[in-house]
């Protein structure tokens, strides 16, 4: 009997605890901490590997060093846009030229050359130690200002069915660009030339300068030639291409053609005319460079009219486009 009224007390005391308990451990506290471990190791735990990009290697073989150097595609972008462009020249110019030097240093990867520049000489490309001497205390901030350009551009390539372009570049044209089997052999569909009428607005497009008798033997002795008879006998007919160029010219009885009258006189263009005036050969040339591809001192004017470097790389070498190449991820 006592048991059972033992029993029945204890059994009154905890019914009465029941409400207390709920209090001490509610139910939502309880779920909260079972729940704990699982978001804790949510928030720790190590992120999925993603493969890191690898950079793009190129070689080029350098005359002033006399040897091949390997680099960083990034490396090559910065030191051929800084040797072919002012480094304050419109971004999307300098963007061009980047991708302009990439793709045609690919073109000729594809035919098994390498791409010849001179560091000495600040031609095609240059590293680091010229670029200081260059822009001594700008050094820092125009290299930054190219790798930020470079960053945008290192992936990009222009291309004529789907293989990396002959993408050739020259400081200005006459006024329209010339068609690359005028100077070169092969003709290519997208170096037939376009007008850059730009160009003539250049400070630097139309240059005169003079050759006494004596020069102008010395350097035509270059194409074979040996002048006799009176200076104004020398210069005969001249005919021009449809870009304005000088295709083939009459010097001493001989026809010569525009091209080789320009490396042997060294001329800054072959869009030239050519008179024995005052006693010496007084020679005026337009544009400044084979005349072939892009026009640099174009595509700066075409930046400044709000042109991107796409549009820009589309409009010299018609019939190309320009490709994102995927990033290649290490093994």
């Amino acid at each position: 009997m006592k048991r059972t009224i033992l029993c029945a007390a204890l059994l009154v005391l905890l019914c009465a605890a029941v409400p207390f308990l709920c209090l001490l451990f509610p139910a939502g506290a309880v779920q909260q901490t079972s729940a704990q471990p699982a978001a804790t190791a949510q928030a720790t735990a190590a992120p999925s590997p993603v493969a890191a990009a690898e950079p793009e290697q190129v070689t080029i073989y350098d005359a002033g060093q006399q040897q091949q150097v390997t680099m960083t595609a990034q490396e090559f972008l910065i030191g051929a846009a800084a040797c072919e462009m002012p480094v304050d020249w419109p971004d999307d110019a300098l963007c061009a030229q980047m991708v302009a030097s990439h793709s045609y240093l690919r073109n000729l990867a594809g035919e098994g050359e390498v791409f010849t520049v001179n560091s000495a000489q600040c031609s095609g490309w240059a590293g680091e130690e010229v670029l200081r001497a260059r822009w001594g205390d700008a050094y820092s901030a125009n290299r930054e200002r190219l790798a930020a350009l470079a960053d945008r551009v290192d992936r990009a390539l222009l291309c004529y069915n789907g293989q990396p372009a002959a993408a050739c570049y020259h400081a200005i044209s006459c006024g329209h660009t010339e068609a690359s089997q005028n100077v070169w052999v092969s003709a290519l569909p997208y170096l037939q030339g376009v007008d850059s009428a730009w160009d003539k607005y250049c400070d630097d497009y139309e240059v005169t300068i003079q050759y006494s008798a004596d020069q102008f033997r010395q350097a035509v002795a270059e194409l074979g030639l040996d002048p006799a008879g009176e200076p104004d006998t020398w210069l005969g007919a001249v005919t021009w291409d449809e870009a304005g160029y000088v295709s083939t010219m009459e010097l001493c009885g001989q026809t010569v053609s525009g091209v080789r009258v320009r490396q042997a006189l060294d001329l800054r263009s072959a869009c030239f005319a050519m008179a024995w005036r005052g006693g010496q050969f007084v020679i005026t040339t337009r544009g400044y460079g084979h005349g072939v591809g892009m026009s640099q001192y174009g595509a700066k004017a075409m930046a400044e009219g709000g042109a991107s470097w796409q549009q820009i790389l589309e409009y010299y070498f018609p019939g190309c486009e320009v490709v994102e190449e995927q990033e290649k991820a290490e093994s």
